[in-house]
């Protein structure tokens, strides 16, 4: 047993110290979209070993490099939770979009199709939440086929 299980320790974040972290991204060119993150909690970086937490953000699409900001469709097999902290958004889960504003929850199942756009004039932020001790036992898995991936093949038709 690891110390983080036998003798937890409370782990506390100021935003002072989240605003200093430099924001992390998904190596260029992107399979996963123009996102940026930050992780707070996970193991070994914190003495955790029950969740791993960070905030994500998406800008809109005068500040994008792309149409606005986003995070690909992909899938993993931990479930995770989005708590919208500002902006607006639209998350894609397995094929249904959803708009999404400050102060929205949600659940994605694990292995579901989900994605992130932002929309409107002002970036899209959220914390995630992953039922999983490290980000490194989150494996991202991008372009496999599913609900949302059918209705993008359908749209670039039109």
């Amino acid at each position: 047993m690891n110390n983080t299980t036998a003798n937890p320790k409370p782990v506390i974040i100021h935003d002072s110290d989240i605003a200093n972290r430099a924001p992390e991204r998904f190596p260029s060119p992107s399979p996963g979209g123009d996102v940026t993150w930050k992780t707070l909690i996970s193991s070994p970086q914190t003495p955790t070993d029950t969740f791993t937490v960070g905030v994500a953000t998406c800008l809109p699409e005068k500040i994008a490099s792309c149409p606005a900001g986003h995070l690909k469709l992909h899938r993993h097999t931990h479930a995770e939770l989005y708590h919208v902290i500002s902006g607006q958004g639209v998350v894609t889960i397995e094929g249904e979009e959803y708009g999404v504003g400050k102060g929205s929850v949600v659940f994605i199942p694990g292995d579901a199709e989900h994605g992130m756009r932002c929309v409107g004039g002002e970036e899209v932020t959220w914390l995630y939440v992953f039922a999983a001790g490290g980000f490194g036992e989150v494996v991202y898995r991008f372009g496999e086929d599913g609900p949302g991936k059918v209705k993008e093949r359908e749209r670039a038709k039109l």
